[in-house]
Parts: structure tokens; sequence; C-alpha cells
């Protein structure tokens, strides 16, 4: 049986749009904290009181700093408390824990919504809120011979042998294109993976002459 690697994929990933915001979302104002600063795959960004800092999971987060809008409070002294994380595992622990500077993979925490405190000693200086979506893969549009098709998660487009195919678009909840990495696999498949972690596939056999593909 032929296999994929027989004909040419040319991947053009232009995705199309309606992701999950990247980064913090609007919320509520909460005394005393002014902004956490936080390092999201290297990428710094500012979380101001009572947001939500967005993030997809296998994402890699540091929290550098707080920083208090009160004149005179030192931000060596305010602590960062990510709730039920654990720095070995990522698991649920008490709170406590101060994780300034701790890389944290978002890949092994458990759960999809955390607080983040910041205290000085017993002092709640305020919070803002870590919420971890999962990647979602919706569909790919494949042009074959020019005329596009298009194969949802799990789903599979037959092939001949004399077919020119080509990955046009990808839709999913990642926002840019260019953080999405596609793999072609064994038996003719594609698998598309965010940092690494496969979150989506489409099959894509080739068709013997009189025989059906599988």
């Amino acid at each position: 049986m032929r296999m994929l690697h027989q004909f040419t994929v040319v991947l053009m990933i232009p995705m199309l749009p309606g992701g999950l915001a990247f980064g913090a979302t609007k919320s509520k104002f909460s005394p005393g904290l002014s902004h956490v600063t936080v390092v999201i795959n290297g990428e710094k960004t500012a979380v101001h009181a009572g947001q939500t800092l967005n993030v997809y999971r296998g994402d890699n987060i540091v929290f550098v700093r707080a920083e208090s809008r009160e004149p005179g409070v030192n931000a060596s002294t305010l602590a960062i408390d990510l709730e039920g994380f654990r720095a070995a595992t990522g698991g649920v622990t008490g709170s406590g824990l101060d994780v300034r500077g701790t890389e944290i993979n978002t890949g092994l925490l458990q759960g999809k919504s955390f607080k983040v405190a910041v205290r000085s000693g017993e002092r709640l200086f305020g919070q803002i809120k870590l919420v971890v979506a999962d990647p979602r893969f919706d569909y790919a549009v494949v042009l074959v011979n020019g005329s596009p098709v298009t194969v949802k998660q799990g789903g599979k487009l037959n092939l001949k042998p004399s077919d020119q195919i080509k990955l046009e678009s990808v839709r999913s909840n990642i926002p840019d294109p260019a953080k999405v990495e596609v793999e072609a696999a064994g038996g003719g498949s594609l698998r598309f993976k965010y940092r690494g972690r496969v979150f989506g596939e489409i099959r894509l056999p080739l068709k013997r002459s009189g025989v059906d593909a599988r």
C-alpha cells in the first residue's frame, strides 16, 4: 500500500478566527494589588488585580512578581500563591506556597480554574484568576486537486495515488496559527499538536485500484 509520503503535502496554516483570547481579560477591581507580572512561553504580560489570565494546557508560565498600588510596599515582600499547586508534580495541595520564579507546566495542573492570591504575611493584597483551556481541533480544509474538502476531527478523506493535496487551513481554538504544529504520521494521517501535545488528527488513506481504503 502506498503511503502519504508518496505525494506532496504543502502546509499553509492561516488559521481561521474564533480562538480563545490569550492573556488577561478584564474583570473586577481588587484593592491593594496593582498587577502580577507573568511570563507565558517566554512572553511577558501584566495581569491586573481581579483579571483572568487565560492560557492553554501545555503552556509554560512563570509568576515573576506582584506590585502593590500602595506606596512604600516592597514587591519583594509580596508572595504569590497559586491555589492547589504543588511544585514537584503540579498536583493539589494546600495554600501558602510562594510560586514566584517557578516555571509551571500547565499540562501538569489538575483542573481548569485556579485562584492566584498575593499576600504579605497574613494580609491578602488581592487576587487574579488562572484559567487553563484544553486545545480543541475542529476541522481542517484540505485542497484535493484544487478543490476544498472539510475534514472534521477524527474524520477520513480517501485519496487516489494521483491526487495532489494541500493543507489550506485549520480551525481550532488556538488563536496563533504559528503555534500549531502539523505532523504527517504513519498510515496516512495528519496530527495537529500544540507545544508537542497531540490535540487533533485526520486520516488521509490512499485507495488502491479496485480496493477501498480503510
